[in-house]
């Protein structure tokens, strides 16, 4: 796998993760149990009564599952070497993530530059989306993040 350091990143950069996350019923319900217990996160019968209709994972969890999937490999030929996140900012959940979906990952580059306080970093922005095997929109964010410059 490539690594890409902060100079092969620019702004308009787009890739894809590969890796497919399941979503299951046992870890929404585990989740919900432990973080978030509202009965749409933990119980299949009161969780049809609900909004959703059904089962639906936290948002928590739903964020998680994004994490997750940045420590898996990016396009199996290149990868982004990060090393830290710096925050995250308009975090929107879009559709309900529910048992036996499948969840992919992509983003794109909005920002890059050098940092001012650590000339051995950068700090790149990017746009991030998470969705289902019907492409559609489950969860948008966009981060910043330090990825260090090539060794010399």
């Amino acid at each position: 796998m490539a690594i890409l350091y902060f100079e092969d990143v620019e702004p308009g950069l787009e890739m894809t993760f590969d890796a497919v996350y399941h979503v299951t019923e046992e870890e929404i319900m585990e989740v919900g149990n432990r973080w978030d217990p509202q009965p749409f996160h933990i119980d299949r019968e009161a969780a049809k009564d609900s909004i959703f209709g059904g089962l639906v994972a936290s948002s928590g969890h739903v964020f998680l599952i994004w994490v997750s999937m940045g420590n898996d490999d990016i396009d199996k030929d290149k990868a982004i070497k990060s090393v830290s996140a710096l925050g995250f900012n308009n975090l929107q959940w879009h559709a309900p993530i529910r048992p036996g979906d499948a969840i992919k990952s992509s983003f794109r580059i909005t920002e890059a530059r050098e940092s001012k306080s650590r000339p051995e970093l950068g700090i790149v922005k990017s746009e991030n989306r998470m969705f289902n095997q019907d492409n559609e929109t489950v969860f948008t964010l966009e981060c910043a993040f330090l990825v260090p410059k090539r060794p010399t």
